[in-house]
């Protein structure tokens, strides 16, 4: 009798666990770490990418978000993600001091590509070339930032020809786009984000090159004076938000296969959020004073020349290091024509 009351009581039990479902287990919680604010456009995506997440697993995923880089910094962020600081995290591969090196060279491949069509060309050079994955065999790849039009804003002078960049301190991404400004006379200086606003207002800088909706995003438009609005920089592609390896192995292959089917959703989303505060990041700037001045054709034409040579400089110098830099220059460049022509 008393077995029988065991085996019932079992049995209510397992029967009530069967009608909670998988939400009769406590949700595994990962700690999220950016280097923005919450208002910025990439963290509204990443919000976004959050609730779906919890959604699409029926709340057994949570991920609970730490803004302004609390848990990890901006320049050794890959490094961070992979000891474990956090479980996913916004990453910028191009401070990193070493082992991504076919990932900064690529991010300045994709000059006068339209940016609707980046992340496929992307990810066949990804599926392509080993060598990139391999820059990447410590994390798991969660999505990409496909950068949209950037423009030369300054704080003191107005940039109307390439001789007007000499001497100017300028933060910069991006090898061949750094040694291609250093090659017309200004300075760049590499620096992440968060460090770049202060920088501006104590004038340590004097330019930097960012897209209209960051007048508004970043508050440009409180230090910036001058926009040269026909210098653009096609700001390419970098993997951007990433996860500890160890995290992923724990999670259930259910879990797994949802995040996996959830990249290029999120990946999308940040791309649309960037394009949102366009429109009114420029009205802001007009409103404050930033005057638009245009650079003449002769000097657009030297500077575009001058980066495409250092970027076959820059495959050239990987090649010597044994990677497949020309390779995945001229594949690049395939692509982008390719694509462009639609």
């Amino acid at each position: 009798m008393k077995g029988s009351k065991i085996f019932l009581a079992l049995l209510i039990s397992f029967m009530f666990l069967a009608v909670l479902g998988p939400n009769a287990h406590a949700a595994t919680e990962l700690r999220y770490s950016s280097p923005y604010a919450p208002t910025h456009p990439y963290s509204i995506a990443d919000q976004k990418w959050f609730d779906k997440i919890e959604a699409d697993t029926k709340g057994n995923l949570k991920i609970k978000p730490y803004w302004n880089s609390t848990l990890i910094s901006g320049r050794e962020s890959m490094r961070e993600l992979a000891s474990g600081v956090a479980d996913i995290a916004f990453v910028t591969p191009i401070y990193e001091k070493s082992g991504v090196d076919l990932t900064k060279a690529i991010l300045d491949f994709f000059a006068d590509s339209n940016p609707e069509i980046n992340a496929k060309i992307y990810w066949q050079l990804y599926n392509k070339f080993p060598e990139i994955r391999k820059e990447y065999e410590k994390l798991k790849i969660l999505a990409v930032n496909v950068g949209i039009p950037m423009f030369l804003m300054t704080t003191k002078n107005p940039i109307k020809s390439i001789g007007e960049l000499k001497g100017l301190r300028i933060r910069i991404t991006g090898n061949a786009m750094m040694r291609t400004m250093k090659a017309l006379g200004a300075e760049p200086v590499g620096m992440p984000v968060v460090e770049m606003l202060e920088s501006l207002q104590k004038g340590i800088i004097g330019g930097v090159i960012f897209a209209h909706g960051d007048y508004k995003s970043l508050k440009l438009a409180e230090t910036v004076k001058y926009e040269t609005e026909n210098f653009v920089q096609d700001r390419g592609i970098y993997v951007s938000r990433c996860m500890n390896k160890n995290s992923w192995d724990k999670l259930p292959r259910n879990i797994q296969k949802i995040i996996d089917a959830s990249k290029d959703w999120w990946s999308d989303t940040i791309f649309n959020e960037q394009k949102k505060p366009e429109a009114d990041g420029k009205e802001m700037a007009v409103k404050a004073g930033v005057q638009f001045v245009r650079m003449d054709t002769a000097s657009l034409k030297k500077y575009s020349n001058t980066l495409d040579a250092e970027n076959r400089k820059e495959a050239e110098a990987l090649d010597a290091r044994g990677f497949p830099g020309t390779k995945v220059y001229k594949e690049a460049r395939r692509l982008v024509k390719l694509y462009n022509k639609k």
